[in-house]
């Protein structure tokens, strides 16, 4: 089992809160530990960021919670009712993050023995006030969480394998026709790893300054998951394709393959290489400072494409040929949006790295 450094100091911290609870004879110390719990951020910066609005969310309980015990009682529906209105209080002052930490303040007042009310009340918010303090204090002295440093790391690494996933389905898409069977694996870790680095980046977000270009992140994630859902597709595409090329009765030709076609098969491996340069180029550029190279697509190449495609189609006829143009167009249209987001990226990249 991993103890993460948030899993480490939630422990520590409780215990600390639970320590000073008996050493200054706040009772019952299980409201400081809770206290820690709720208020334990997952990052440093967040942490402070909330800081005040914790606070303010824990005084306004406290008084809520005392005027409405003396007036109406302590009885679970006037808990229910202080509930509400804290809820409503907090959203209308902005304090939507402190909702919890003022639920539970109220919970534990108005939990409070009807005989000294007054005095329970008191003990119970200073524990959950002395609660709130040690998980700052301890969040913020204790292995300060470094978010944005893994996920820069992340990111490029994901990019490169991501990429590389894609590119190596373009591969077997061309290839598809030498193949006699083809299972198109899904991408499990890859995904797994996708859903890790978009978490990292929640946890960054507050990390993350001006220059550290947090659309630049944003967009890296998103053809990351481009790169594996539109691989994916490719694949189980070749999949198919393998086995229809290999089923009995196929009118595919002995020699596999006519010499048009296997020309606009070796166009789309021209642009596969492509796609591998600038690839390169992205994955390196995340993490160090780049010129814009503002480059548009590359028409030249598509109307090759395009002529190719044009010269192959007046050669066959019937539903085989058409489904394997079909399938041309739709790996050429994965490539030419693999192309134009990557060129974007890699200026996304320079934009900010040379204004700072």
């Amino acid at each position: 089992m991993f103890v993460g450094a948030r899993i480490l100091k939630t422990g520590i911290a409780v215990a600390l809160a639970m320590y000073l609870c008996k050493l200054f004879h706040i009772e019952p110390a299980i409201f400081a530990a809770i206290s820690v719990v709720v208020n334990m951020q997952p990052s440093v910066r967040k942490a402070l960021h909330n800081a005040w609005e914790q606070v303010g969310v824990h005084l306004l309980s406290i008084i809520l919670a005392v005027l409405m015990g003396l007036t109406l009682g302590t009885s679970p529906m006037v808990t229910g009712l202080a509930v509400i209105l804290i809820i409503l209080l907090c959203n209308r002052l902005g304090w939507s993050g402190g909702i919890t930490v003022g639920v539970v303040t109220i919970v534990f007042i108005l939990d409070s023995p009807v005989d000294g009310f007054l005095t329970h009340a008191g003990v119970r918010s200073l524990a959950v006030f002395l609660g709130l303090v040690v998980a700052l204090v301890v969040n913020r002295i204790l292995l300060p969480p470094e978010h944005k440093g893994k996920l820069f790391y992340e990111l490029e690494r994901l990019f490169r394998d991501s990429s590389t996933y894609f590119l190596d389905r373009v591969i077997t898409f061309i290839s598809s026709a030498s193949l006699e069977s083809f299972i198109a694996e899904p991408p499990l870790e890859l995904l797994q790893r996708l859903e890790g680095a978009m978490d990292l980046f929640e946890h960054a977000r507050e990390e993350l300054t001006e220059r550290d270009n947090a659309l630049l992140v944003e967009r890296g994630l998103e053809i990351c998951r481009g790169f594996i859902e539109r691989g994916r597709t490719i694949g189980e595409m070749t999949a198919q394709r393998v086995q229809r090329l290999n089923a009995p009765g196929s009118p595919l030709p002995e020699n596999r393959m006519s010499s048009e076609f296997q020309t606009m098969l070796d166009v789309l491996l021209d642009g596969e290489r492509k796609l591998g340069l600038w690839a390169r180029k992205v994955s390196i550029g995340l993490n160090q400072p780049h010129a814009a190279e503002n480059v548009g697509e590359d028409t030249e190449y598509w109307a090759e494409f395009d002529q190719v495609m044009d010269s192959w189609q007046r050669t066959v006829s019937g539903v085989f040929y058409l489904r394997a143009m079909m399938e041309i167009a739709v790996v050429a249209t994965e490539m030419r949006w693999a192309g134009r987001r990557m060129k974007a990226i890699y200026d996304l990249g320079s934009f900010n790295r040379e204004k700072a």
